[in-house]
């Protein structure tokens, strides 16, 4: 305030008590509404920070509901888990079944004998080439070659010529085997054993040895284990798993099998006794989902009860919540409500609406939920539930795949047209004479190049060999393009089968891309006189045409992409069937999805900060704590203002009545000299 505070000398006033009532009368009512104001807006800020921390609650309450893991919906025993133990999924088949595990799946396994053992670890090995094929070794001990799978190769030169380094070669080099050393007290042995079980997975090894004996027992070749020669000795034999159920006898590749019962993976630890069999029992466990949608309408509940108690009117002790009135709760409260009404069509089963699950809301936006048909449908329908709280795609048609969707995608249904289906590169070949057969193929006319989908292979060697039948040089023909190095890195390959008596070689991909051609043959009389085959292109791919939702789409192999409208992305697979009308093809988001997208627009991820991030208001509930804070400092400056013209009025009074104060002081002295005067007169009487 102004430092003039005087005494009312001249008039005997109070001047400052004066000075400061008309001030006060003037600065309080203004600042009393500030007060007000930012006494309002702080209680509003602390009340949205309980709000959005119940919302942010809320919003963690269901995130399990958003994974199908939770949706197993199921348990089991095994009498025996040692052998028989299961992994359940979704909607797991229910019952009880008796197994009896005759044969576990089993890697084969080959090891060094004693005669071609080494001294040390270090000891060398020979150079040359090494090559690992797989496939089935038959009943006359022949080897039948899995086209299916690739021929790896490894080069044994200088830099790895030893048994440990030949071990780290195989172990880092991605193959399809891993190697160790065991020293069985006396020397250093190579053991060798497939990644992979099942009989179809035997291995066959064979080398180029650089001592030009690729069959003796010395050097690179003394590794050999082929249908012809077997220097190293089995110890494992590649085997399937075998289990019976009910008479029927099942046999699987692997220890984990699928497609027996539906949902259920069977999990093989050990054989059975025999004669034992280990009893199986799944049952219904809808105990964990239970829980989690209770937790749902309990945690919904908290936080509108939240919102019903900071907007009430006239509530506890008749006063009202801080947000009596808010627009702003009125908003998130019908965004919740809009999603919680919000029904799904398009997605099979018996829940299509929160309604569906037993969940009703009451007069004050709570929900009431009806445990009786909520266990109902999850006792009928897991896999529907499952589906109204996840992200999900299908399609009507058993030939048509939901294969993906896009950003741009909106949940729905949509009718898919095939115009064409997707055609794979093929190449085909004259016919195969007879009077060809058996094929003899050696060095001078087993090599050719080809370019498959639009790369180009390496020498391409078949097997120095007498093909007895056009299959063994299919599948020959298969193994070998399959196993390029090339190819196989950028996950190309082909299909070659025999028709009509004609090889054909087919790209593994469909669409414009898929291309095959022969470049190059070592000797192109001999095959084509032998095999059929010359060099020449084939006929190349062509992508699926067709309609989504009434609107051209993009084709790119099997796959027809929608380009256009609430479809715009979503991506359709077509495997088979017929031209025309197949069905419809649906996405939907899931209520997990749905609820986090409106949450996200709400929930205010920055309302700790101090004074906002007023700078950007990205969500509900950040706008409006931002427009409180910037009214908050606004009210501040109102004040800040307010005091400066208070000061300035003060000042100004003070100088006012000081004035006046000094002119009656001017008055009073002036009264005193002219009665002094008049009373100095001559002649001058009362």
């Amino acid at each position: 305030m102004a430092g003039v505070t005087s005494t009312g000398l001249g008039t005997g006033l109070d001047i400052k008590k004066m000075v400061g009532a008309i001030v006060g009368a003037e600065k309080e009512p203004a600042l009393a509404v500030m007060v007000a104001e930012s006494e309002k807006a702080t209680s509003a800020i602390s009340a949205y920070g309980l709000l959005n921390n119940s919302l942010d609650a809320f919003k963690d309450s269901y995130s399990d509901l958003s994974r199908k893991s939770t949706f197993s919906a199921a348990n089991y025993s095994s009498s025996d888990s040692s052998v028989l133990d299961v992994n359940l999924g979704v909607g797991a088949e229910t019952g009880s079944w008796d197994f009896e595990v005759q044969q576990k799946a089993k890697a084969q396994s080959i090891v060094s004998p004693s005669a071609n053992s080494y001294e040390k670890a270090t000891s060398e090995i020979g150079m040359g080439e090494i090559s690992f094929a797989f496939g089935t070794y038959e009943a006359d001990g022949s080897f039948s070659a899995n086209p299916n799978q690739e021929v790896e190769t490894l080069t044994i030169n200088a830099s790895n010529n030893s048994l440990s380094k030949l071990r780290d070669e195989i172990n880092s080099g991605g193959y399809s085997v891993s190697a160790s050393i065991v020293n069985d007290g006396d020397n250093y042995r190579l053991v060798l054993t497939n990644r992979n079980t099942g009989e179809d997975n035997a291995m066959q090894l064979t080398v180029m040895d650089n001592d030009g004996n690729n069959k003796d027992s010395s050097g690179l070749s003394s590794l050999t284990y082929s249908a012809d020669v077997k220097h190293m000795e089995r110890t494992e034999t590649a085997q399937d798993a075998k289990i019976v159920l009910d008479g029927i006898e099942i046999k699987r590749p692997t220890n984990n099998i699928t497609s027996v019962i539906e949902g259920v993976t069977l999990n093989i630890g050990n054989e059975s006794k025999p004669g034992e069999k280990v009893s199986l029992t799944i049952v219904k466990d809808t105990s964990l989902v239970a829980e989690q949608i209770s937790a749902f309408v309990d945690n919904y509940n908290n936080t509108i009860s939240e919102m019903n108690a900071l907007t009430a009117f006239g509530g506890e002790a008749g006063e009202d919540g801080v947000l009596n009135g808010d627009s702003t709760v009125r908003n998130i409260k019908t965004q919740m409500r809009a999603v919680l009404n919000t029904s799904m069509p398009h997605i099979d089963g018996a829940v299509k609406s929160f309604a569906d699950l037993g969940m009703l809301t009451n007069r004050d936006g709570t929900l009431a939920l009806d445990q009786n048909k909520m266990y109902q449908v999850m006792d009928t329908d897991m896999e529907s539930i499952a589906d109204f709280f996840t992200a999900s795609g299908g399609a009507t048609d058993a030939l048509v795949n939901y294969d993906s969707k896009s950003y741009f995608t909106r949940p729905g249904s949509y009718d898919v047209e095939v115009n064409k289906f997707a055609t794979q590169g093929n190449l085909a070949g004259g016919i195969v004479k007879s009077t060809s057969l058996p094929i003899s193929l050696n060095s001078d006319n087993n090599s050719f190049k080809v370019r498959l989908d639009g790369f180009l292979s390496h020498d391409i060697e078949l097997a120095e060999k007498s093909y007895q039948t056009l299959n063994e040089l299919v599948d020959e023909l298969q193994s070998k393009i399959n196993s390029d190095k090339t190819f196989s890195e950028k996950g190309l390959g082909v299909n070659v089968y025999e028709e009509g008596g004609a090889i054909n070689i087919a790209s593994k991909r469909y669409g414009e891309v898929s291309t095959v051609a022969i470049t190059e043959i070592k000797d192109s009389t001999f095959f084509t006189q032998n095999l059929g085959l010359s060099v020449a292109g084939g006929v190349n791919g062509e992508d699926a045409e067709g309609f989504i939702d009434g609107e051209e789409a993009a084709g790119d192999g099997q796959l027809l992409r929608s380009t256009e409208g609430p479809s715009k992305g979503i991506v359709a697979e077509v495997i088979g069937g017929e031209l025309g009308s197949r069905g419809t093809i649906s996405y939907s988001e899931g209520m997990g999805a749905m609820l986090n997208h409106t949450l996200n627009g709400i929930i205010d991820f920055n309302i700790s900060s101090a004074d906002g991030d007023v700078s950007v208001s990205n969500t509900t509930i950040d706008a409006k704590v931002d427009s409180l804070y910037k009214n908050l400092k606004k009210v501040s400056e109102q004040e800040e203002t307010l005091n400066y013209r208070m000061e300035k009025l003060e000042a100004r009074l003070y100088k006012q009545f000081n004035a006046m104060d000094n002119a009656v002081s001017g008055l009073d002295n002036l009264k005193a000299y002219m009665s002094a005067t008049l009373d100095n007169l001559p002649g001058y009487t009362r």
